[in-house]
């Protein structure tokens, strides 16, 4: 239906994905274990091979023109990353940092959600008070622990959440795909 924006063509590709890691898994299996002598099983290598870079080329064209038209509402975006309790990790690290067994600090986090789920208001609406009869260890800071950076920033690892390595990731990804637009096309090597 025309008036409808839904990602299809993403959906599409996520399913595509599917086939080509299937490929790779099929790839993986008939190499795996191969003895140091006539290995007429290789053969089979060329279908999966194929396949994968078929898929792959059939699908870059459609994901280049939907990434050069898409528009997205990064205030809805932020809305909806910010909503639904997607912080409660954040706060039962919060807890945990301040002393909490693990355990305690889910408990309490969990208690917190159901609060504020049966008052109908995101966890970073509970008063104060409220979260310190759930547990004595949520203080003045807790609020300030829940903001979207906040719960990013959590997981500040390489290939996590944190904006210095989403920023790296990209940057790395810019420069992969510069270098190979700068590369002779296969064809003409």
């Amino acid at each position: 239906m025309p008036q409808k924006k839904n990602p299809d063509l993403l959906e599409l590709v996520r399913g595509k994905a599917a086939r080509v890691m299937g490929c790779a898994t099929a790839l993986q299996t008939l190499v795996k274990g191969l003895p140091l002598a006539y290995n007429k099983d290789l053969q089979e290598t060329q279908e999966p091979v194929f396949n994968a870079a078929d898929t792959v080329i059939g699908m870059l064209p459609l994901v280049t023109g939907f990434m050069n038209t898409v528009e997205f509402n990064e205030a809805k975006m932020n809305l909806a990353a910010s909503s639904g309790y997607m912080n409660a990790w954040a706060a039962a690290a919060y807890l945990v940092e301040r002393g909490v067994p693990s355990r305690l600090a889910h408990e309490a986090v969990g208690k917190a959600v159901q609060l504020a789920v049966e008052r109908g208001c995101e966890l970073q609406k509970l008063p104060l008070a409220d979260l310190q009869a759930i547990h004595a260890s949520f203080d003045a800071g807790f609020h300030s622990c829940l903001g979207l950076t906040e719960v990013l920033g959590l997981h500040d690892i390489p290939g996590g959440t944190a904006p210095r390595h989403v920023k790296r990731a990209l940057q790395n990804a810019r420069d992969r795909a510069a270098s190979l637009r700068t590369q002779e096309p296969l064809a003409a090597r």
